[in-house]
C-alpha cells in the first residue's frame, strides 16, 4: 500500500542529493516489479523539457538509480499511476523540497515505456 509519509521521506533523501546545474526538469519514473501488484518510482533529472516530446525525460543528468520507493497495489498499471501521480501532487503542495521542485521547468511522472504526465511546467 502506499504511504504518503514514507514516499516524502524517500522524496526528501533523493532531492537532498547534488542535482547537476544543468539540470531543467525532474521526472518521477514509474515501475512494475517483477512481483505481482508491485510498483516502484525513481526520480531523474533531465537536461531537456519539452511539454511536446515525451522524450526529454532520456536526456538524464541524474537518478536515484536502485533507490527505489516501492510499494503494492492491485488495479494494475493504471491504478498505480493515479496513486502515485496523486501523491507527488500533494508533495508538490506540502513536501518539505516542494519550493524547490517547484524551480525546474518541469516535473513529470509516468511509465518509463508510457506517457508522461506533466504536474509542473514553467
Amino acid at each position: 500500500m502506499f504511504s504518503y509519509d514514507e514516499f516524502a521521506k524517500w522524496a526528501d533523501s533523493a532531492l537532498e542529493k547534488e542535482i547537476p546545474e544543468n539540470t531543467i526538469a525532474l521526472n518521477f519514473n514509474l515501475y512494475e516489479e517483477s512481483e505481482e501488484d508491485t510498483w516502484a518510482v525513481q526520480l531523474i533529472g533531465s537536461e531537456k523539457f519539452d511539454e511536446d516530446d515525451e522524450d526529454w525525460a532520456c536526456y538524464e543528468t541524474f537518478t536515484t538509480g536502485e533507490e527505489l520507493y516501492r510499494w503494492t497495489e492491485e488495479g494494475g498499471w493504471e491504478k498505480a499511476l493515479e496513486t502515485a501521480l496523486e501523491n507527488l501532487k500533494e508533495y508538490l503542495s506540502k513536501g518539505k523540497y516542494s519550493a524547490e521542485l517547484l524551480k525546474y521547468k518541469g516535473v513529470g511522472i509516468g511509465f518509463v515505456d508510457g506517457d508522461i504526465c506533466i504536474v509542473h511546467s514553467s
